[in-house]
């Protein structure tokens, strides 16, 4: 009967391999379930909209108006009516009302209806003259009040006219008197924002007439070529930056880190807080932040993937 032993070192390179082989699963694991880090934020440019493909930042400017005018509505369709009309009610006899009783009239005095007619008359006649007779008093009255003025301004100007010396007589009395001449004040040059009738109204100063449809939100004139993909997660962060409402009266040191998965329709999912700042007023102002953004329809080489990004009390400069 033969026995098969193995040396001490056969086993211990077969227990290392072994560890070997678990350790690079489980390494694999962890990179295919780890979320990435928080992507490298790209400076979008300028000029207000979403714009995210922008590579150059558009134009200020005046763009002409442009009316949109909705269509009518279709007008509601009516029920066909029934040609068959239904019967009448059957309406009971009524018995007829009495008749009134007959009322004697007595006779009217004409002479008496045309002497109020004429009285009323004579008293709208008398009314008319009198508010006649009084315009033409007021009218009168204010001819004479422009006619005295006039008359007082006039004579003003001949007092003025008969004190004013005739210029021989100033140059006889200013006769080698010298004055010195007086420089105009230099004009201050007023600083003016120029506006490119070829630009938008949305756009910036400095910027491209080239884009013709809105900035990204951000500051810069240009951004590097970079891909859309890239750019929309850029502007994705700067969002949530911007909708971030810090609470007042916490400390500066305060901060939060959020993970959450981007899908490739443009929808922001699975909202996580990993590290707390253990303020609960601000790890809710954070993700507060995620329900008030809106983000323009994705490019089409987005990729679902998670992310992680880190909210601050107060941002590093």
């Amino acid at each position: 009967m033969s026995t098969s032993v193995r040396s001490p070192g056969a086993m211990l390179a077969s227990a290392a391999l072994h560890a070997m082989v678990v350790l690079l699963l489980v390494w694999f694991t962890w990179q295919a379930n780890r979320p990435k880090d928080a992507p490298m934020i790209f400076e979008l440019v300028a000029g207000e909209g979403d714009n995210f493909a922008a590579t150059e930042a558009p134009a200020l400017g005046v763009p002409g108006i442009k009316l949109e005018i909705p269509e009518a509505p279709p007008s509601p369709v009516r029920p066909a009516e029934s040609p068959i009309a239904p019967a009448p009610p059957v309406v009971p006899p009524v018995a007829a009302p009495p008749l009134p009783p007959i009322i004697e009239h007595k006779p009217v005095n004409l002479a008496k209806m045309v002497d109020r007619i004429a009285d009323k008359r004579a008293a709208n006649i008398e009314k008319k003259f009198k508010q006649e007779q009084a315009a033409a008093e007021a009218r009168a009255a204010r001819e004479a009040a422009a006619k005295a003025k006039e008359a007082e301004a006039k004579a003003k100007e001949e007092e003025a006219k008969a004190k004013r010396m005739t210029k021989e007589e100033f140059d006889r009395l200013n006769k080698g008197k010298t004055t010195p001449a007086q420089k105009p004040a230099a004009a201050t040059p007023i600083p003016t924002k120029r506006i490119d009738t070829a630009g938008i109204a949305g756009g910036v100063s400095g910027g491209s007439t080239a884009n013709k449809t809105a900035g990204a939100g951000g500051k810069a004139l240009t951004r590097q070529d970079i891909e859309l993909s890239e750019a929309y997660i850029s502007m994705l962060i700067q969002r949530l930056k911007e909708a971030h409402q810090k609470p007042e009266g916490l400390s500066d040191l305060l901060q939060a880190t959020v993970k959450f998965r981007l899908t490739s329709t443009g929808s922001v999912i699975n909202v996580t807080i990993i590290s707390s700042s253990r303020n609960t007023e601000f790890d809710q102002s954070v993700l507060a932040a995620f329900r008030r953004i809106t983000l323009p329809p994705p490019p089409a080489n987005l990729k679902t993937s998670d992310y992680t990004i880190t909210f601050k009390m107060r941002e590093d400069a």
